[in-house]
Formats: C-alpha cells, structure tokens, sequence
C-alpha cells in the first residue's frame, strides 16, 4: 500500500508541474483531480477481495481497448480499502467504490460527477449482500465504462486549455470555420487549401492531426475510408518513397457509430493504419461531419505511430484534441 501511495504522489506531482494556470480555467486550479492517465481506483475491503469477485470486476474495467493494435486494458486499477480511500484517494480521477455492510435495508447505484475535486467520477454500489452488488455493477457497466472514459478525455482536454496553441487554434478557425484547442507542442507538417497536418513528433513517437474539408458525400463508413486515403495518399508521404498510410483493412475494423460533439452531428471512426510500401502503423480515431449548409464534409483525424510503446494514452490524447470541436 505504501508503494501505491508513493507512486500516486509522483504522478499528482506531475501533473501538477506540468499544467500552468490560465486565465480561464475550466475546472478549479487548487481542486483538480488526480491519478495517471487510464488509471482507476477500485475500493472494495480486503474481506471481499475474493478471486471471483476481483475476476468479475476486473473482467469490465480491464477490458481491452478497442481498435489498437496490442492488447492493453481500458483501465489500469490502484485497489485499496474503503479505509485507504477515505484516506488518501478521495481526489482520485476515477473511483469504483463498493460498500458491503448486513445492515442496509436494500442495494443502491450512484454514479457522481465532481462530488471532491474536478473532474472527477466515483460510482458508489452499496448493499448488504456481495452477489446482488455485482449483479448491480454489471447492470450499470458500460455507463461506467463510458463515464470514466469520458472523464479521461475531459482532463486532457483540460491540461491542453492551459497549454494551448492559439496561432493554431486561430489557423483553424480561418481556414475550416471550427474552433478546437491545440496543445502548443503541435506545430504544422503541412498546409493546403483544403488540407492542414499538425504533428507532435518525439524521439520514440509520433502523434498527427488531419482535418480536411472535402465536397459534400453520404457520412458512411466505406465513403469516409475512401476520402481519407485519397487524402493521405495526395497529402502524407511516408518515411521511403512512395509510401503513404491508408486505413489497414482489417475484418470488423473500423469501429464506427454516429456520434455528437457539441452541436456536431457526425460518424466516428476508430480503427488501424498501414503504411502502402512500408511496415509503419498504428490507431487512429476520425469524425466527419457535413457543414451546416450542407455542401462541405469535415474530417479531424487523430493518429498514433508508436512502434516501441503502448499505445492507449497516445491515442486518447488525440481523441480528446479531436473531441475538442466546438
């Protein structure tokens, strides 16, 4: 438990370095919450740590992240007791809270945004009977799932406010008419008429963002693949001659549903890269949509090439730029 405690307190630490204050915080500067990025808090006393029942729950929050190309979790878990979250947790970004006692007269569900620090998520099943709290965690699952993934995205999104790009953001809204917030360590790969590439390259990884405007077409998934690899392949030229990335076809990729950011109605798409003539690859998330007069789509695509690393956190790093639409 110590060594829980010591790493939480690394990773408050930095994040608390790495943010500096805007003008316009959206989320209290002294009450922001804490925890790594994909982390979780499961709090459930030591009496209940049964192997079927940590199986039951892991199985839900572990689940593998969809369309990347390696197995890693939705969530990485810190467990501790109801004690030790009281304690030293209680800022945490995510906690699943599971409260046994004999003497409550039924079960309940709560699912609360911000109750100690901002954003936060904490789920409290409280009953009276072991079996019927998992049967109630179940029921709820995907809203959890949802929820703490959607909290992930806003905390980024918040750290990238406050460490934003704003000749990007004003580029942006001149060429596209959309409003998004860039981190500052974006900078332009390339620029077009209908087309702008912003890139965050490291000595191990790259992050990329793709937003393009293309004539009008029906928002399927077969017409948003194609546009996107005539973008690429006319836009993006890969690391040996003649290489470019296109959407890797892959059976049941991509992942696709219609989705709403902000006022935007459009489709997502999440799914995986190849590289024509070349080995490179990764995930990648997109949405389009059709501009209010109808006569344009947009797409912001983000993707990841991280060869040697996990791949999860880069990848909800660009989903939340790209979330950023307003």
């Amino acid at each position: 438990m110590k060594n829980i405690v010591y790493i939480l307190l690394v990773a408050v630490a930095l994040v608390f370095g790495a943010c500096k204050k805007s003008s316009t915080p959206a989320f209290k500067s002294n009450n922001f919450s804490n925890g790594k990025a994909g982390e979780m808090i499961l709090a459930i006393d030591t009496a209940y740590w049964t192997p079927a029942t940590i199986r039951c729950i892991y199985e839900v929050i572990q689940q593998p992240q969809p369309a990347i190309n390696q197995i890693q979790p939705m969530f990485d878990v810190l467990q501790c007791s109801n004690k030790d979250l009281l304690a030293s947790f209680m800022r945490h970004r995510n906690i699943v809270q599971f409260d046994y006692n004999p003497n409550y007269g039924g079960n309940q569900y709560e699912l609360k945004e911000n109750p100690y620090s901002s954003p936060q998520i904490q789920v409290v099943i409280r009953g009276n009977n072991q079996d019927s709290c998992l049967a109630l965690f179940l029921q709820h699952k995907d809203e959890i799932i949802q929820a703490m993934y959607d909290n992930d995205i806003a905390r980024l999104q918040n750290a990238h406010r406050n460490l934003n790009n704003p000749a990007l953001e004003k580029k942006i809204k001149q060429k596209f008419g959309i409003s998004m917030t860039i981190p500052e360590h974006y900078m332009v790969g390339r620029e077009e008429p209908d087309f702008l590439w912003l890139l965050y390259r490291t000595p191990k990884n790259d992050r990329f963002i793709m937003i393009y405007k293309s004539e009008a077409y029906p928002l399927t998934v077969p017409k948003v693949v194609e546009e996107r690899n005539r973008i690429t392949k006319a836009y993006i030229q890969g690391a040996v001659q003649g290489a470019y990335p296109i959407v890797a076809d892959l059976e049941g990729l991509p992942l696709s549903q219609e989705y709403k950011i902000h006022y935007h109605d459009g489709i997502e798409l999440r799914g995986l890269w190849a590289s024509v003539r070349d080995k490179m690859g990764g995930p990648f998330y997109s949405f389009t949509m059709l501009t209010p007069d109808q006569d344009s789509c947009i797409t912001i695509d983000g993707f990841v090439y991280a060869p040697q690393e996990e791949k999860r956190d880069y990848l909800r790093e660009v989903e939340s730029i790209v979330k950023s639409l307003k």
